[in-house]
């Protein structure tokens, strides 16, 4: 009997709390689904969620606001106006920096170059055939020009063969560097400062290639007739002598001095034969509506271009590991 009691009282405690939990359960769910509730700040009556399939959006003010309040709910009331000055002064200060320092790369320099490095993998290829072997070119060396609004422009490397690209250059330029370092490690010479050598002797010879071309430029420009070529134009031809630089250091790695020098003679021919036939269609195309033009004294600095390859190439392909074996 007492046993039966005892459990009647635990079975009829157990149904209460049931029923309490249940009632509790009801009273919870219907107040987060907001049924009649007030919100005790924005004084607003919500009479339950409205599904929708569209993402709420917030306004910069609603985002501020909540922000507010949470620097109130954390800092204290006396604080919060402190706190929203600072934040927005350094929030200020950091867009202000932002935006100075993006402009960089929206300027028209950063316009200039992505124009030399649109490239693809069919352009380098043939770019690389025409700088080994010019004499296979069946085309014309004229440029593709393209019509835009308020003029025209040319067409970038990918859709021209002809168009100069500093993708090629820099890359071989790079190339020439761990190359030639290569070689010397072989030998055991290699050393850190050799590798900067390297990289200074390789930007100074470039630098001289563009200042000759410039020369060349400005030598044959006259008041009536005017030339006049982008410097990067100028650069992205003179960096590709590093191509057969790194050619002619391949070939004599593997072959000797015999290789090397032959093929230092085959990379100097190709790159001047390249250079002039370049700056002739580029002179040509500025001086053709002159009749005063002195064609005799073009030809001349483009035959002092082409012959002074050979020494810039010997310069800077002349390893003692691989010119004296």
């Amino acid at each position: 009997g007492a046993h039966q009691g005892g459990a009647l009282h635990v079975r009829r405690h157990s149904a209460g709390n049931q029923a309490e939990y249940a009632a509790f359960d009801v009273a919870n769910m219907q107040q987060q689904q907001g049924y009649g509730r007030t919100h005790p700040e924005y004084g607003q009556q919500f009479h339950g969620a409205q599904p929708s399939n569209q993402p709420q959006a917030f306004s910069g003010g609603d985002i501020a606001k909540e922000a507010q309040n949470l620097l109130g709910d954390t800092l204290g009331t006396s604080f919060t106006p402190l706190a929203k000055t600072a934040v927005a002064a350094y929030g200020e200060k950091a867009q202000h920096f932002v935006q100075s320092k993006m402009s960089f790369f929206s300027g028209p320099l950063t316009k200039s170059l992505q124009y030399y490095y649109n490239v693809n993998t069919k352009y380098v290829l043939n770019k690389l055939k025409l700088l080994l072997c010019p004499f296979i070119h069946k085309g014309s060396w004229t440029r593709i020009p393209e019509q835009v609004p308020g003029g025209f422009h040319f067409k970038p490397p990918r859709h021209d063969l002809n168009a100069p690209d500093l993708y090629i250059p820099t890359m071989a330029f790079n190339t020439y560097c761990v190359l030639c370092s290569m070689v010397y490690a072989m030998s055991s010479k290699f050393t850190p400062e050799q590798f900067g050598k390297l990289v200074w002797c390789g930007f100074i010879i470039w630098v001289v290639e563009v200042l000759m071309l410039r020369f060349a430029t400005y030598i044959l420009s006259t008041p009536q007739t005017p030339l006049s070529v982008p410097l990067l134009d100028l650069a992205a031809y003179g960096g590709y002598l590093f191509v057969h630089i790194i050619t002619q250091v391949i070939v004599g790695t593997f072959t000797g001095h015999w290789g090397y020098y032959a093929a230092l003679a085959w990379g100097t021919l190709c790159m001047g034969v390249f250079l002039v036939k370049t700056m002739k269609r580029i002179f040509f195309s500025q001086t053709r509506h002159s009749n005063r033009y002195d064609t005799r004294k073009q030809n001349y600095m483009l035959l002092t271009i082409a012959v002074a390859q050979l020494p810039l190439a010997y310069w800077m392909g002349y390893l003692p590991s691989i010119t004296t074996t």
